[in-house]
C-alpha cells in the first residue's frame, strides 16, 4: 500500500472534524465593516453586460467563470486595512462569484477563514491576483466546483479540505508553498493540478490525501515531480 493510502493520523482527523463544524470566525477588533452604500465601479458595471444565467444543473466552465459579472461590493462584509481589503463574509445570492479587484479604491488582498466554507452554496469563485495567501477559505464546502486563484503563492491548512465536489483549481505560476496539512484533502473529484518550479515546499503528504483521481503536472526534475513520485501521485511532465 502506498504512503498516499495510509490511515490519517488521529490528530489530523480530529482537526478536520473540528474545522468542519466551526462557523465563520470571530470579528476582528479593528477595521471597518463593509456596508450597502458602497458603489459598484464602472469596470464592474461593464462586466455585468457579459453575464449569462448559470444553469444549476450544468457544470461551470473556466470560460463561464471568467466572463461572469463581477460581484458588487455590497455582496461582502470586509475590513479596510492599511494595505487593502480583507473580506470577512459573502452575503450575496449568486452561486458564481467573481471577487472585485478593488473595493473603496483599495485592492482586495485577503480573506478571513471560512468565507466560503461549510454549507455555503457557492459553486465557483474567481479570486483576484492581488490575493497572495489563502487559508481555510473553502473548508468542507461540498458545493464548490471551480476556483481560479492565479495570484496565490501560499496555501495554508485546509484551504480546500473536504471539498468533495471540487473538480478544478486553476493556479498561477508562482505557487511556492503548501503550509501545514490538508490543502486538498479529500477532494476526490479533483482531476489535475499544475505547478511550476516556483513550488519548493509541501509540509506533508496529507495535503493530497483522498485525491484518488488526481494527476499532478509540472516540470521535469522539479521539486513537485520528486514529491509526487515519492508519495505515489500520478505525475505528467509539461
Amino acid at each position: 500500500m502506498s504512503k498516499m493510502n495510509k490511515k490519517l493520523p488521529a490528530l489530523f482527523l480530529a482537526l478536520v472534524l473540528v474545522l468542519g463544524m466551526t462557523a465563520c470566525g470571530g470579528k476582528a477588533t479593528d477595521g471597518t465593516t463593509g456596508s450597502t452604500d458602497n458603489t459598484v465601479t464602472a469596470e464592474e458595471e461593464d462586466h455585468k453586460t457579459q453575464n449569462t444565467k448559470v444553469d444549476p444543473n450544468s457544470p461551470i466552465t473556466e470560460e463561464m467563470l471568467r466572463n461572469h459579472a463581477v460581484a458588487p461590493a455590497e455582496d461582502f462584509t470586509y475590513d479596510v486595512e492599511d494595505d487593502g481589503i480583507k473580506i470577512r463574509s459573502y452575503t450575496g445570492s449568486d452561486t458564481v462569484v467573481v471577487i472585485p479587484e478593488e473595493i473603496e479604491g483599495k485592492p482586495v488582498t485577503g480573506f478571513y477563514d471560512y468565507v466560503f466554507a461549510n454549507n455555503n452554496p457557492v459553486r465557483a469563485v474567481l479570486i483576484p491576483e492581488s490575493v497572495k495567501e489563502l487559508e481555510e477559505v473553502f473548508t468542507n464546502n461540498e458545493s464548490v466546483e471551480l476556483v481560479i486563484c492565479e495570484g496565490v503563492t501560499v496555501f495554508r491548512g485546509l484551504t480546500f479540505g473536504n471539498c468533495s465536489n471540487l473538480r478544478q483549481v486553476i493556479l498561477g505560476e508562482n505557487v511556492q508553498e503548501l503550509v501545514g496539512i490538508g490543502t486538498f484533502t479529500n477532494c476526490c473529484r479533483l482531476m489535475e493540478l499544475h505547478f511550476t518550479d516556483a513550488l519548493t515546499s509541501i509540509d506533508d503528504e496529507e495535503n493530497f490525501y483522498g485525491c484518488d483521481n488526481l494527476t499532478i503536472y509540472g516540470p521535469a526534475d522539479s521539486y513537485i515531480e520528486s514529491f509526487a513520485k515519492e508519495y505515489g501521485i500520478p505525475f505528467v511532465v509539461e
